[in-house]
């Protein structure tokens, strides 16, 4: 065999290192971020979260990319299809036992999801409960013989709203549920032919902030003994979580249109930023390190990020942690 020319071993170093690289998230590499949706949160998240990289001059780079509801997100990141997502704790617990919303799953991809690992998680969304400030309405309880709107039929809030209603003293008949999203609920809540709805979101929720831009609006606030009572009651109770607003947080957040002189509750559950088991442990440590390092910048991205803090972002999470980012938060101190 002659002699290979220095093109040729170019050309065969630069293959080797493809094959080497191909399929791997390295350094120098970028990462893709599959978030709900380009108005969600969880969107904002991952823009502000690549600036922050781009700003700290760090070697791995992130690419949002809008990649649809959560249960499709998991899916993506297990197979292989981009590398961060977004999943709730609960949604988790589902997935690795194959059951709920991944019932139908093959074999194959439910093993995957036992790979998963957690970077951090965030409060992207909660169910809150609005009314007409004109309404006369202050607590759950004064819903009894009112119309509600629970969610769409099979759907989650439609599973849920029930049973809030019913650890407040609201059983079957005591009110009348309308199966309604939230955007035509709060059209009829405009044309009082409807008392309430349950918006999911940040704060602010964009429905809501709307629909109070014409209609002033009050929240109603779940008890705190009401709430335990709801997590004995729901499958993976034990991850759903409150997230306490201030009157003064929600007339920031909503502006004029909120008449509120309480303090709210919301419930809500972790949702997790999730990639593979096999993500190097350099480039977890990084991201995490960028992002903790550089939350009053990510925050500025979008008032729905505002209250993102450590130790909201590492309760309740149902995913191990991925070793680069336990190696990050055992050096700060906040794990042992």
């Amino acid at each position: 065999m002659g002699k290979k020319s220095f093109v040729q071993w170019i050309l065969i170093g630069s293959i080797c290192l493809f094959l080497f690289s191909a399929g791997q998230v390295g350094a120098g590499t970028d990462v893709t971020v599959a978030a709900i949706g380009k108005t969600s949160d969880t969107y904002m998240l991952a823009v502000g979260w690549s600036n922050a990289l781009k700003k700290a001059n760090a070697e791995v780079s992130i690419t949002p990319l809008e990649g649809g509801g959560t249960i499709k997100l998991l899916r993506g990141v297990a197979s292989g299809k981009w590398d961060i997502g977004f999943i709730s704790s609960p949604h988790y617990l589902g997935a690795k036992e194959g059951k709920g919303r991944f019932k139908k799953d093959p074999p194959d991809l439910v093993k995957k999801y036992k790979d998963i690992r957690v970077l951090f998680g965030v409060t992207s969304g909660m169910a809150q409960m609005v009314v007409r400030a004109d309404s006369g309405i202050k607590r759950i309880a004064d819903l009894k013989g009112k119309k509600i709107a629970i969610g769409q039929p099979g759907g989650g809030g439609a599973k849920i709203t029930p049973v809030i209603l019913k650890v407040h003293g609201l059983e079957e008949g005591d009110y009348q549920p309308q199966f309604l999203k939230y955007g035509p609920a709060l059209d009829e809540i405009r044309n009082n032919r409807l008392d309430s709805t349950v918006a999911w979101g940040g704060i602010p929720q964009a429905a809501i902030y709307n629909f109070s831009r014409q209609i002033p609006v009050t929240f109603l606030s779940i008890e705190k003994e009401s709430f335990e009572k709801f997590r004995k009651e729901m499958r993976h109770g034990d991850r759903f979580l409150l997230r306490t607003y201030s009157a003064d947080n929600l007339k920031a957040a909503y502006g004029k249109g909120v008449k509120q002189d309480i303090d709210v509750n919301f419930w809500t559950f972790q949702m997790q930023v999730v990639t593979r088991a096999d993500m190097p442990e350099s480039v977890a440590y990084a991201l995490v390190k960028t992002f903790w390092e550089n939350l009053s910048d990510i925050k500025a991205t979008g008032v729905a990020l505002a209250n993102i803090n450590k130790e909201d972002s590492l309760e309740s999470l149902s995913a191990q942690f991925h070793p680069g980012a336990e190696k990050y938060y055992k050096e700060k101190g906040w794990i042992k």
